[in-house]
This record gives structure tokens, C-alpha cells and sequence, in this order.
């Protein structure tokens, strides 16, 4: 339940703080004074959708917080605990929205995605209005609206497991027809790009190596003169470095006789030209090794080019070319046994559809058996809202097997004929919105017992009624309140006399610029306001007579 809400520079709020108790809670006050902005901040609380245009004016933020308690059955203590946000039996929820567009959430002070803030608040508050009315007249809810109280949810999220299931075998097939009817032409791709792949029969690394043997083929005239004048400057010729060095050895030798010194020049030098004559005979033996074979060399750049398309066409290299023709390989395969793979499927998808026929079937028999008892609750409802004449029916259609999707072959629709006599039609066509709201408090009435959410908000969902009506539906809402906090706006005094605590919401102006103020109201000043209620702000003592009865009666005879 909601213990305190404080709001700050939120529309035509400069600052707003409100206790709120267990039972009944009324806020009433002038039209426009800010009522329905209490319900605004609320939304916004619980994660919906943000504007610029809910900031007070020549403000740069607009907050919202409260503080929450949860029951010690609450399911959302589990939850809060895994994402480390649980914090004893409190739970603080804290929105804040600026003009430069970023929003921001926290939980127990801790900073949060808003649409998690919206996941985990979901369950804490049930804000009705008037667009409830609207529907409460669309036939779409309906279904869910009988769910609910049936209390179906499992069979339905079997349902849904079952006709996904079957769903997805369907999308398999049909992926599986559509590779059929393009088989053909898939199969002579595969067919032809196997058949290039295995010609080639390509090694892993084979385009690098042979690519460096075609730097060298491709070099091979510059090869065999570079050699060739090598061989010829330092060994063949009449005046190579061979020969010279050959003289000089002489030389030296000569000169070991007058100078035994240089002996170990001598060896040296004779050793430098054994090495210079084994590197002639080494650079001539390469030399002798050159083959300058032009159709080899056309051989091989053929070979290169053929490998570098298929790297073109079938991968980044000759490594994923070679994967990528095991994977065509099977894929061929696959193609092959195309048939047998279709007939399993289909019997897979037949199996699955009689699974999903038979849970939407049974869904749909215990559907009809909530709707019995759900109408006979909702006229006995109705009969106590001063419609002893009305009928209202849950009607359960159920729908050919062909129009089977994940909510199951029923259309629920409600119907009312409001007065004896008349036949009964959809909601949409025969209620006004007095009927209506009646009829969605019937509905709110009916769902207590399968309804977990501890707070409820109304927003002036009063339309249309008044008297002797008006106060019945207060009696509603002060039942409702029995079991959960119900928090209402109204403009009703035969509503706001069964309040268990009175707010009455103003608008003034303060320092130039309009604000809207909230207190609670004394005894006294509750039979004030409801006199105001019931004869304006010129209310005189008749109406405050009125209004003094109206709650001497109501606590003699306290709803509960």
C-alpha cells in the first residue's frame, strides 16, 4: 500500500506531501483544482510515459516519490531481492523527469531502467478512470477480463506454450516449401560451385607459396644475368677478384720469407679465396639451375588467377573456401532428403496442432463454466447498484479450429440489456456512461477475491450517477476497502461520506502564481466540504443539515 507520496514542481504542484492509510480515501475539491493531477503523478510514478509539459513552470525538474509497503505475501519481495533492491519491508520508488530529456528512476535509492521501474510496479497500484469506461466497451478486453476472474492464467500460458510450439513448426515448414520450390536452382548452384572447388582441389596455404614462386619465375631473365655477371666478375674472367686475389696470395707469400710475421696473413688470405671459389662454384650452380619455361609460367598465373576467384566468390581465403565446400557438401545432402524432412515436420506440426486444439478446448470449457457464475455475480452485483432490471452476460463464442491462435478459439463478449424486456447487445451499443460505470464497478466488485493488487486508484469513476445510486457505489468502495487501500476522487458527497480519511484538494494563489494545496479535513470540516458538495460554495444550513446526517448515519451503520 501506499504510505506517502510527495510531489514536487509537477504541473501547478510546487511542493505536495500526502500520508495515506489503510481503508477508504477520498480527495475532493473544486473542478480544476488538481485532483486528477494526483492521478497524473501516479502514472508517472509506476513508470508511464513522461513530458516536458508535466514540469511547473520556470522550473528545470519535476519529481515524484513514494514510500510503499508490501505485503509478506508480496511476490515482489523475490524480485526486488534478485536485482539486490530489497530493502527490509519498505519500498521507496523515486521518478524525476527534466526539460533537457533525460529521466530518471530509483528504487530504494538505487538508480534504475524506467521500463524496469514500470516491470516491478506494475502490480502495486491499479489506476481506474474514466478511459477504463472506454474499455470496459472493447470487446478485445473481455477475454482477459474473464481470464482473470476464472482464474485461467495457467491453462492459458499452456495454451500459448502448445500453439507456440505448433506456431513454430509451421514457420519451419514453410521455410522448408520455400527452400523446396527454390531446390532446384539451389541445387545447380551447390552442384557448380562443388564441381569448380573440386577441379582446383585448392591446398590451404597454396596461393601464398605459389605466388612467391611466381615473383621468382617472373624474375628469372634479371636472375640469369645478375648471376651470370657475378660468376664471371669474381671467377671466369681474365682479371676476376678470384685472380687478383690469387696474386696478392703470391705476393703475400713472397713476403713471408723477408717477414715471418705475416704468415698468419698469408693463411688467412688463402682461406678467404677457398670461400670466394666454393661461393662462384655455389652462385654457378644456382645460375645453371634457372628455367625460363614461358608455358609453365603461364600455367601457374592461370592456376593463381582460377584460385583467387573462387577466394572471390566463396570466401576470404583458400582456408574458408575449403570449410565452405564441406558446408555445400551437406547442404546438397540436406537438399537431397528435402521430402522425408517435409513429412516430419508435417506429422510433427499435425501432432502439435491437436495439442494446442486440445488445451484451446479445454480452456474453452472452463471458460463457458466461469462465464455461468461470472454472470450470475455480476447481475447480483448490478441488482445492487439500482439495476434490478438490467441483465448482463458473459457470452462465450467459441470459433471454428481454423482460427485457433495463442489465446484459443473463444470470442468473449459482454452483454447487457439494460432494461426487461429488451434483448441483450454489446456494451459499446446499449450503455450510457452512468450504466457504465456501474457496470465497471461491478466488475471491480466481482474480481475481489482473485484481485492481488493492494492499492486501487478511482478516478472520478462516479460518471453519470448520483443520488440514491451514488451512494451505493459508495458502499462498493468502502467494501472494496475492506481488503485493499482504495484511494478515490470524486465529486459525489454520497461517495465521499463513506471515506474513512477526507483530503480536500485547493487551488490558490501564492506569491503570483497558482499552486494547488491538499490537507485532510477534521469531522468538522468534512461536513463543510460535503455541504459545498451538495449546494455549492454558497452552501447554507440545509445543506450542512444534510450533510451532518449524511455521516451521523453513516457511522451508526459503519460498512464493513
Amino acid at each position: 500500500m501506499i504510505e506517502r507520496l510527495i510531489i514536487r514542481d509537477f504541473a501547478i504542484i510546487d511542493e505536495l506531501e500526502i500520508e495515506f492509510r489503510n481503508g477508504l480515501t477520498v480527495l475532493t475539491g473544486e473542478t480544476g483544482a488538481g485532483k486528477s493531477i494526483l492521478v497524473q503523478a501516479l502514472h508517472l510514478l509506476l513508470g508511464g510515459r513522461s513530458s516536458q509539459d508535466m514540469i511547473r513552470t520556470d522550473q528545470d525538474a519535476a519529481e515524484v516519490e513514494a514510500d510503499l509497503r508490501l505485503g509478506p505475501d508480496s511476490p515482489l519481495k523475490a524480485r526486488l531481492d534478485e536485482l539486490d533492491l530489497w530493502d527490509d519491508e519498505s519500498l521507496g520508488i523515486r521518478r524525476i523527469i527534466s526539460r533537457s530529456g533525460r529521466n530518471r528512476a530509483y528504487i530504494n535509492g538505487r538508480s534504475v531502467p524506467v521500463a524496469t521501474l514500470a516491470t516491478l510496479a506494475s502490480g502495486l497500484v491499479d489506476i481506474s478512470g474514466q478511459h477504463e469506461h472506454i474499455e470496459l466497451a472493447d470487446e478485445r478486453n473481455h477475454r482477459r477480463i474473464l481470464d482473470d476472474y476464472g482464474d485461467l492464467g495457467s491453462f492459458c500460458r499452456k495454451l500459448k506454450d502448445a500453439f507456440d510450439a505448433y506456431r513454430s513448426l509451421q514457420r519451419q515448414l514453410a521455410e522448408l516449401l520455400q527452400r523446396q520450390n527454390q531446390r532446384q536452382e539451389r541445387k545447380d548452384y551447390l552442384e557448380f560451385a562443388l564441381s569448380r572447388i573440386d577441379q582446383l582441389d585448392p591446398k590451404p596455404d597454396e596461393l601464398e607459396t605459389l605466388q612467391q614462386d611466381l615473383v621468382r619465375i617472373r624474375g628469372a631473365d634479371r636472375l640469369e644475368a645478375g648471376l651470370r655477371k657475378i660468376v664471371e666478375t669474381i671467377y671466369e674472367r681474365e682479371g676476376s677478384a678470384l685472380d687478383l686475389m690469387s696474386l696478392s696470395l703470391a705476393e703475400l707469400n713472397s713476403l713471408t720469407k723477408i717477414d715471418s710475421g705475416l704468415s698468419g696473413h698469408h693463411d688467412q688470405l688463402h682461406s678467404v679465396i677457398g670461400q670466394i671459389e666454393e661461393l662462384a662454384r655455389d652462385l654457378q650452380s644456382e645460375h645453371e639451375k634457372i628455367e625460363i619455361d614461358p608455358a609453365r609460367l603461364e600455367h601457374m598465373e592461370e592456376r593463381a588467377a582460377a584460385l583467387k576467384g573462387l577466394v572471390r566468390a566463396y570466401g576470404r581465403d583458400l582456408r574458408e573456401v575449403i570449410d565452405k565446400r564441406e558446408q555445400m557438401k551437406r547442404e546438397l545432402l540436406e537438399l537431397e532428403h528435402l521430402s522425408d524432412t517435409r513429412h516430419e515436420l508435417e506429422k510433427r506440426a499435425e501432432s502439435a496442432l491437436e495439442i494446442a486444439l486440445s488445451a484451446a478446448n479445454d480452456l474453452s470449457l472452463r471458460r463457458k463454466q466461469a462465464a455461468q457464475a461470472f454472470t450470475h455475480e455480476l447481475s447480483e452485483q448490478l441488482r445492487s447498484l439500482a439495476m434490478a432490471g438490467a441483465c448482463l452476460e458473459v457470452n462465450v463464442q467459441r470459433a471454428g479450429d481454423d482460427e485457433l491462435d495463442e489465446h484459443g478459439l473463444d470470442k468473449v463478449r459482454f452483454l447487457l440489456s439494460a432494461n426487461p424486456g429488451e434483448e441483450l447487445r454489446p456494451l459499446s451499443r446499449v450503455a450510457s456512461g452512468g450504466e457504465l460505470s456501474r457496470v465497471f464497478l461491478a466488475l471491480k466488485r466481482v474480481l475481489l477475491t482473485v484481485d492481488r493488487v493492494p492499492t486501487h486508484v478511482f478516478d472520478e469513476v462516479d460518471s453519470g450517477v448520483g443520488g440514491e445510486v451514488a451512494k451505493i457505489i459508495g458502499e462498493k468502495l468502502s467494501h472494496l476497502s475492506a481488503r485493499h487501500q482504495v484511494i478515490c476522487i470524486t465529486h459525489l458527497s454520497q461517495i465521499a461520506a463513506f471515506a474513512d480519511h477526507h483530503f480536500v484538494v485547493v487551488k490558490k494563489i501564492a506569491h503570483g502564481r497558482t499552486v494547488t494545496q491538499i490537507r485532510e479535513l477534521t469531522e468538522n470540516e468534512r461536513v463543510e466540504e460535503l455541504a459545498r458538495m451538495v449546494g455549492g460554495q454558497a452552501a447554507g444550513e440545509k445543506a450542512r443539515g444534510y450533510a451532518q446526517e449524511l455521516l451521523s448515519h453513516l457511522k451508526s451503520k459503519r460498512i464493513r
